[in-house]
């Protein structure tokens, strides 16, 4: 099973998009943590979409079970993706779903691979899945402050014909 953890901002900004439940294109399984799903509660009063996620049958809640190796890595990254990569390892999970710099080195060192917002929009683009990547991401940027470099925009535009999952 192609199975993949995402963090609170990287669920934010796909559905804003309307793009979340696209991530069934790359993932059979997406795992949101408790806290995960607490913070974009938070944030962005999200309990009906998450309601809705759910449904699909793609999306699955989850708590972690480990506090401590959470708590470890929170010295370095948030907690909502230190529960995040935390339930990744427990459930033997190869993806993170996230932006964050210092999550996604952390990730790596865990040999789970990162994923970021950009590299998913440009892939749902050639798959005709979503419109051009340079647009939704200004929109990102416009409506939620999305925050990204030009060289992560053009990496992610050069693997746009790289298989995710």
């Amino acid at each position: 099973m192609r199975a993949a953890v995402i963090d609170s901002s990287a669920l934010i900004h796909l559905d804003h998009l309307g793009l979340a439940t696209k991530l069934s294109n790359f993932f059979d399984r997406v795992y949101v943590s408790s806290i995960v799903e607490a913070e974009v509660n938070r944030k962005h009063r999200f309990r009906y979409r998450m309601r809705k996620l759910y449904s699909s049958g793609k999306f699955e809640k989850c708590k972690s079970s480990n506090d401590q190796n959470r708590q470890l890595l929170e010295v370095t990254i948030h907690s909502g993706e230190a529960d995040a990569i935390t339930q990744a390892q427990e459930r033997n999970v190869r993806f993170f779903i996230g932006d964050d710099l210092d999550a996604r080195t952390v990730a790596e060192r865990m040999s789970i691979q990162p994923v970021g917002v950009a590299r998913l929009l440009f892939r749902l683009n050639v798959d005709g899945d979503a419109d051009d990547p340079h647009r939704l991401i200004r929109k990102l940027q416009r409506d939620l402050n999305f925050r990204i470099s030009n060289p992560v925009i053009q990496e992610a535009s050069a693997k746009r014909w790289e298989p995710i999952g």
